[in-house]
């Protein structure tokens, strides 16, 4: 009993000590690696690789003294000094990573590696540590391999060159000490070492322009496939690239989808030939992307002439609206020169649930959103028509967006097609002019009573607001939509009655 207590207390010790020191290491790593999360995949596995090379010299290098203190404690004074200044190299290495700064990184450990094994070879000429040709001058492979491949490819050259050179200084050195046999040793290691340098940098040169090749065809790859495969898209599905997509991957949560459609863009197309029509929707899309990108968005697909977007919040979703209408403006006054029709969009925003996920067969998938919030964004786009508005939004959006930053008012309360439920629908009215939005917000109230007074069913009452509201801004869209409503709801309970 006596003995088991202290094994068990050994263990138990062990054992927290090597969790200790593994959470350690992954704190480390999450510091170190940081600002490489969002870099390319190459930069990423090659910073990862070198954290890796750098903790292994912290790590092992007390072990190794340990062990020659142990086993050959007289040969302490030669190795002990390059050990220790490995383990500062790696550390220092480390803090370079960790600045974002990977190819600095490899080559400070690369030309540093290199002064250490130098320097260490170089004291084996003098006392009793002297031997016909170091085992050194083995190591000097170890440089060469860190500028290859974590720095950068212009500096493989010169590292080779400092080597070779510092082989033949160390011989000339050496060379009035020896003769003889040692001296024929000592040539053998030269040109021996020389030959292995000169092969691995050969090889490593190579292998970097190769790797170079595919990782430039590799990220030109990458680049088309986000072109047609937003990386939002892998981000939700939780991917962390294409490669990792199966069919059936699926993910729910809230988000806000816009809607944008052009006005009439059948007519418009009709006037103009096929090639001109490609140039004109290609010259449309071109300058409304970025806009949706830009207020943290990304476009799940093109219908035509229409673009589905997927945003995170609808207080982006708004912004991304009214900079587009912005630059419809500029883009209707400098792009439409005479050959292209003058073009107004409408916009419809809604959020809710919705189901993101791939759909298709094996070898044809596509990503695509499943949801009725999809439907009900198209649906408000389509009531832009019929309420002459720019921009429409649910009120379960309005209920993300700041109010101050944006004149709204309610437009209707709508029971889309297909929907048993109603939607409060609201106008966003900033794309218009300063008077004629300022003449809206006056009328809200008024406006909203009318609308409240024909979901009731007081079409009367309903018709006197929306007159009222109609003789003090003349061409209100949704004033008129509301009237043609009533007129039409009317001339229906008249011929039942008949």
């Amino acid at each position: 009993m006596k003995l088991r207590h202290p094994v068990k207390t050994f263990i138990s010790l062990t054992g927290r000590l090597l969790k200790a020191v593994w959470e350690m290491l992954q704190k480390l790593k999450g510091w170190a690696l940081k600002p490489y999360y969002d870099a390319g995949y190459v930069i990423r596995r090659k910073a990862t690789i070198l954290y890796y090379f750098c903790v292994s010299l912290v790590l092992l290098m007390p072990l190794f003294l340990v062990i020659y203190a142990i086993w050959i404690p007289h040969r302490m004074p030669i190795a002990g000094p390059p050990m220790l200044a490995s383990m500062a190299i790696g550390l220092t290495c480390l803090f370079i990573l960790s600045r974002g700064r990977f190819y600095l990184a490899g080559q400070t450990l690369a030309f540093v590696a290199f002064l250490i094994i130098a320097l260490a070879q170089y004291r084996k000429l003098e006392g009793e540590y002297f031997t016909a040709y170091s085992t050194f001058i083995h190591l000097f492979a170890i440089p060469i391999l860190v500028v290859g491949l974590f720095g950068r490819k212009r500096y493989i050259l010169p590292m080779y060159a400092l080597m070779v050179i510092a082989n033949v200084v160390f011989f000339a050195l050496l060379r009035p000490k020896i003769d003889g046999e040692y001296l024929t040793a000592a040539q053998v290691g030269l040109m021996t070492s020389v030959i292995a340098l000169t092969l691995i940098t050969t090889l490593l040169f190579l292998l970097r322009n190769v790797m170079d090749s595919a990782v430039t065809e590799v990220e030109k790859t990458n680049a088309s496939l986000n072109r047609f495969v937003p990386t939002e898209f892998l981000q939700l599905l939780n991917r962390k690239n294409i490669h990792e997509v199966g069919l059936g991957d699926h993910t729910e949560q809230e988000m806000t989808i816009l809607f944008a459609d052009i006005r009439n863009f059948t007519g418009i197309s009709e006037t103009l030939s096929p090639a001109e029509n490609f140039s004109f929707i290609n010259d449309y899309l071109s300058v409304m992307g970025p806009i949706i990108r830009e207020n943290n968005g990304f476009i799940d697909k093109y219908i035509g002439d229409a673009i589905l977007a997927l945003f995170f919040n609808s207080a982006d979703a708004a912004r991304a609206a009214v900079a587009m209408h912005e630059m419809l403006q500029r883009f209707n006054a400098q792009f439409i020169d005479g050959i292209f029709p003058e073009i107004r969009i409408g916009i419809g925003i809604h959020t809710g649930r919705i189901m993101l996920g791939t759909i298709g067969e094996v070898r044809r998938m596509e990503n695509t959103v499943i949801s009725d919030t999809v439907n009900a964004a198209s649906r408000i786009e389509s009531l832009t028509k019929k309420l002459g508005a720019a921009i429409l939004l649910s009120g379960e959006s309005l209920a993300q967006i700041p109010k101050d930053d944006y004149r709204i008012r309610l437009v209707d309360v709508a029971q889309l097609r297909g929907k048993t439920q109603t939607l409060k629908i609201y106008e966003l009215l900033n794309p218009l002019p300063e008077e004629r939005q300022q003449q809206l917000i006056a009328n809200a109230h008024e406006f909203e009573k009318g609308v409240e007074a024909m979901r009731a069913g007081r079409l009367d009452e309903a018709s006197e607001y929306f007159e009222k509201c109609l003789a003090k801004v003349p061409g209100d869209g949704a004033a008129q939509n509301h009237l043609r409503l009533i007129e039409k709801t009317r001339l229906l309970k008249n011929r039942k009655h008949l």
